[in-house]
């Protein structure tokens, strides 16, 4: 099956996405310049191929499914779901004691762990907990 051929997001509509969290990334927060943001689908479009080449599953291309995202978080979370991002982000610091130069900066004290279960930007907004 051909993969879905995807639809340009009108400015309008990405001007939508970019203010509804004020110019933030709606996972890391960091702050993103409209030209810098990428609109990342929440649910994959990946996942509904079938569906959207049937002319079903409108809602994925709808701006309830859009969030803003910088370039980082939008490559790192791929087709990744909301919470699968997530333990993704949450086994980085098992992942990198791996290296040896992580383990040295620890040691000298040039980078500190602080473990804490991931939140991401668009829940603190939104006074959630953390896990939507």
């Amino acid at each position: 099956m051909p993969a879905v051929k995807r639809k340009a997001i009108p400015k309008a509509v990405r001007q939508q996405v970019y203010d509804s969290l004020n110019g933030h990334c709606g996972y890391c927060g960091c702050e993103i310049t409209y030209k810098e943001m990428q609109v990342d689908h929440i649910e994959a479009v990946y996942l509904h191929e079938a569906e959207l080449n049937a002319g079903e599953a409108q809602q994925v291309n709808s701006i309830e499914n859009y969030m803003p995202a910088c370039r980082m978080c939008n490559f790192y979370k791929s087709t990744m779901s909301i919470e699968s991002f997530r333990k993704q982000l949450e086994t980085l610091p098992e992942r990198l004691e791996k290296l040896f130069i992580y383990r040295l900066a620890k040691k000298y004290g040039i980078v500190q762990e602080i473990k804490k279960p991931v939140q991401f930007y668009f829940e603190k907004q939104k006074g959630g907990t953390g896990n939507a």
